[in-house]
Parts: C-alpha cells; sequence; structure tokens
C-alpha cells in the first residue's frame, strides 16, 4: 500500500471531471431520500463529514431525513509541529468549526464527539468505542439515552436539536450510515469504515463508504478507484453553496494557523476543489460478507486485532448458511480422509480450524491477530492435537513439513512480493503426498488490489503445483494443488 502525504500533488480535479463524464454511474437521487428516515455520518476526524457527506447531509435535511453526526476523533494531530497551539487546544477548535459546519448542512443533526485519539483509531479498543457509540446512535429513539453534556463540544455553541425527530426505522432500507471508505489508505479512515460495518450490520443499516483521500493520490484507470461500485448523489447549486459555506467553517484545515513552519494549510486549494463537484460519490460497499480491507503487512495485526475485539463473529463464521456451506465444499475436496500434520494459515477464530483438527493427528494455526488466536484456542481448548500461535505470514512461519497447508481468505492481503513468498513457504513445507489447499472471495474487496481469482493464478502459475480439484462459483474459488502427477481420489484408490 503506497503511502501519501497532504503535501503530495493532488490529482488535478480536471482529471477526475473527465473521468466522471465517461463513467455513467447509479444515483441516490429523490426516491432515496424519500425512503430514508435515520441518516447517520461517521467521520474519522472534524471536517470528513463536511468534506465527504455533507452534500447528502444537506439533501437529507432538505427531504425532512433525521439525521446524526458522530466525530471519532477532535483531529487534535492535524499539525503536531505547530508552535502556536497546543493539540488539547487544536481538538477543541475543531470540534467548534464541526458544530459550525455542521449547522449550515444540517441545523438538526444530533452531533457526537467521542474524543478518542487521533491518529490511534486503529487501536482495538478504539473500534470498539466507535462501534458501540454507534450501536447506540442506530438504536430505536425509544432505547437511548442520550446525555449532551457528554457530546457537546467544549467552547463550542451547538445547534438547537430537532424538536421532533423521526422514528428510526424498522427495515434495513429506512436506515443508512456512511463512513469514511476502507480503501481510502489513512489508518483513521480504515478504523472508522470497520466501526461502521459492524455496528451497520447488527442494526439491519444500508452501508456507504465516501472517498477523500483517494481523489488526492489516485488517477482515475488505477486499479483501486471502484468505478463498478460507486453510487452518485447529485447536488444542486443551494446544496453546494451550503457545502461551501460548510467547509470554510473549518478555518483550521482550510487556513494556515499561521505563518510559522508546522501551522501550513492542511487542505490545500487544489484538494479543496475535489470537493466542489455537483457530486458526491459514495462506495457501495460489496457485501458484508467480504474480508475487511486493513492491510495485514503495514499495521503488524492492529487492524486484525480491532476487527476481532470490535466484534465476536466478525465474518458471520458460526451464523452465515454462506460460510458454513463453503467449509463443508472445502472439507468435501480435501484428497485424505486423514492426515499427519496440517497448518491452517490465517485461522481467524479456529471455526473451520476446528473440522480440520479432527482429521489430522497433529494441526498447527496461525494468524497475525493475537485477539483470533486467543479466541481459536479457547473453541478448541476440548482438542489436544489442536495449537495455535500468532505468527505474520509470509514472514514467520512455523518449523517442519506439513501433509496439509490451507490458506482461505488471505491472499489478497498481500502485496506482490508477500504472495510469493507465501507461496514458496508453504510448497517448501509441503511433504511429499501432502495438499495445498486455496480457496477465497471472488468479488472486489475494497482497498486490496488483489482479488481471489488473482491470487489464486499466481499460485497456478508459480507454485509448480498441479490442480487436483477445482470449484469455481459466483462467490468463491477452491483449489487443492499437489505435486504432479495430480492422480484423482479415484485413481489412488484404485478405482479407475
Amino acid at each position: 500500500m503506497t503511502a501519501f502525504t497532504h503535501h503530495d500533488d493532488s490529482t488535478p480535479e480536471a482529471v477526475w471531471r473527465d473521468a466522471l463524464a465517461r463513467h455513467p454511474l447509479p444515483e441516490f437521487g429523490t426516491a432515496d431520500f424519500a425512503g430514508l428516515e435515520h441518516l447517520v455520518v461517521v467521520a474519522s476526524h472534524p471536517d470528513d463529514e463536511t468534506l465527504g457527506a455533507g452534500g447528502l447531509l444537506a439533501r437529507a435535511y432538505a427531504a425532512g431525513v433525521r439525521s446524526s453526526v458522530v466525530v471519532a476523533t477532535s483531529g487534535e494531530a492535524s499539525h503536531p509541529e505547530s508552535a502556536t497551539i497546543a493539540p488539547a487546544e487544536l481538538g477543541r477548535v475543531r470540534e467548534a468549526e464541526t458544530a459550525a459546519a455542521v449547522a449550515e448542512l444540517d441545523p438538526g443533526a444530533a452531533l457526537t464527539f467521542l474524543r478518542l485519539p487521533d491518529g490511534r483509531l486503529a487501536d482495538p479498543q478504539n473500534v470498539a468505542a466507535l462501534a458501540a457509540a454507534l450501536d447506540e446512535v442506530l438504536a430505536p429513539p425509544a432505547a437511548q439515552t442520550p446525555s449532551p453534556e457528554d457530546t457537546a463540544p467544549a467552547d463550542a455553541e451547538m445547534p438547537d436539536p430537532d424538536p421532533a425527530p423521526a422514528a428510526a426505522a424498522d427495515a434495513p432500507s429506512g436506515i443508512l450510515v456512511v463512513a469514511p471508505w476502507a480503501g481510502d489508505r489513512h489508518p483513521d479512515h480504515q478504523a472508522a469504515a470497520l466501526a461502521a460495518g459492524q455496528a451497520a450490520r447488527r442494526h439491519g443499516a444500508r452501508l456507504l463508504g465516501y472517498p477523500i483521500w483517494l481523489w488526492h493520490w489516485a488517477q482515475p484507470d488505477g486499479e483501486e478507484v471502484p468505478w463498478e461500485a460507486f453510487l452518485a448523489v447529485p447536488l444542486d447549486d443551494a446544496v453546494r453553496e451550503a457545502k461551501g459555506r460548510a467547509l470554510q467553517r473549518h478555518v483550521s484545515q482550510v487556513r494556515p494557523l499561521s505563518g510559522l513552519p508546522g501551522d501550513e494549510v492542511l487542505l490545500a486549494p487544489a484538494v479543496l476543489e475535489h470537493f466542489k463537484r455537483a457530486v458526491e460519490l459514495f462506495v457501495q460497499e460489496p457485501a458484508v460478507i467480504a474480508p475487511d480491507p486493513l492491510h495485514l503487512a503495514d499495521d503488524g495485526g492492529a487492524g486484525f486485532d480491532a476487527l476481532h475485539a470490535g466484534d465476536p463473529d466478525p465474518w458471520g463464521f458460526e451464523t452465515r448458511w454462506y460460510e458454513q456451506r463453503k467449509r463443508a465444499v472445502l472439507l468435501a475436496a480435501l484428497p485424505q480422509r486423514a492426515v499427519s500434520r496440517t497448518l491452517e494459515v490465517g485461522c481467524s477464530t479456529g471455526v473451520l480450524s476446528r473440522e480440520l483438527a479432527l482429521r489430522s493427528e497433529s494441526f498447527l494455526g496461525i494468524d497475525v491477530s493475537a485477539v483470533a488466536v486467543e479466541r481459536a484456542r479457547e473453541r478448541n481448548h476440548d482438542l489436544p492435537a489442536a495449537a495455535f500461535e500468532r505468527m505474520r505470514a509470509p514472514e514467520q512461519w512455523p518449523e517442519g513439513g506439513f501433509d496439509l497447508v490451507v490458506l482461505s481468505e488471505l491472499g489478497y492481503y498481500l502485496d506482490d512480493d508477500e504472495l510469493l513468498a507465501l507461496i514458496e513457504r508453504m510448497t517448501g513445507s509441503l511433504e511429499p503426498g501432502g495438499a495445498v489447499v486455496c480457496c477465497h472471495w471472488r468479488h472486489p474487496v475494497a482497498g486490496r488490489t488483489q482479488t481471489g481469482d488473482s491470487v489464486h493464478a499466481v499460485v497456478r502459475e508459480r507454485s509448480g503445483l498441479a490442480v487436483l480439484v477445482q470449484h469455481l462459483e459466483e462467490d468463491f474459488v477452491l483449489e487443492v494443488f499437489v505435486r504432479p502427477p495430480a492422480l484423482s481420489v479415484a485413481a489412488q484408490e484404485g478405482i479407475v
């Protein structure tokens, strides 16, 4: 994942404007607003709500929709080198700016500041705190226990609440959660997307992601741009003017704090141009089933720790028929009834691990998340043959050989070099007569360039192994690889 800073040259808005003209997009229009009862806008930092969803918020207000804005951090780390303002004071300033900006867009919106640490939103406890706060916001009004003194920013004049908010929606289509897009290449944005996804799933709400920094670092023809998943919200002149006024309320970000070093403007004019469009774009998250796009190698596992800390079953392994059926297909595809030694790479909470361990004399599951590994141990504590270790593959790898190596829903988190290194690790550990099983989601994964299909193509091309079993359907691909020649199960048993 390529790093970027706000100091980098921004992709010219004219380039994006031309690309938008070439990509007709579905719209979230008047009829959609008519069916909307509660809009929840999640922001990682003050100003995210205005940049990414200000127009949506203003249109919802005009349509009479009840709206809530939840700001996770106070943005106190935006100017770490400033000699003129301390972080705590900057946080208070930015909260006041946000209150004024939201009042320009929706004077009746309920505004909450959680004051989680800026730059550390991906810490597991902070993701969990944000998800819990969103649970409160998404609960039906009768179940909520608001405490205005906890949500009003210090030194900020808050707009009056809507005296008669609409009732929360009973149907999933009536609740819309919008949050920073997980593919934005900002850790705090990824964490907010993760927490919002968890809360939206629990409350049956629709989830959309709004890109902010994508317009700055990406090129329209880049693989990272999810054209096929965009949804457009058109903005008329009045809404664009309200959004423009709201943007100018974020004085600490659109103007220098002073003329001294460290107080430079954060949102330069070239960046702001991206948010003056007559349309806002949101990413329709492909499916809750799809794995979270936090990057395995970039955060040392903190993202996956946050994922598992915030939700005991983040992928629905225990509840979704899709996952239960996929496990059954994988187990049925194994060429041996029982094996001596099995390795599962990316074992998560150990649901599949249990089935594999029951067919193995010795089983080892590894995962980058310490939280997931501990859950896997608890789940399988009654199986003496099952062991679990925290390892970051392919950099870390267990010793010895294995008769079965299982790689499920992990390959697309790796960059090209890491994937090749992982293939080398797996083939190097494979005992004679052993098998490698790969199983991956085939739909796009937000923020990732690899897909399940591309991962399997690399394994086929670079492993030197032969395909024994191939199962392909719309949602996932499953393949079993062995050292050539690949003898079918019937051939191994002498049936043919």
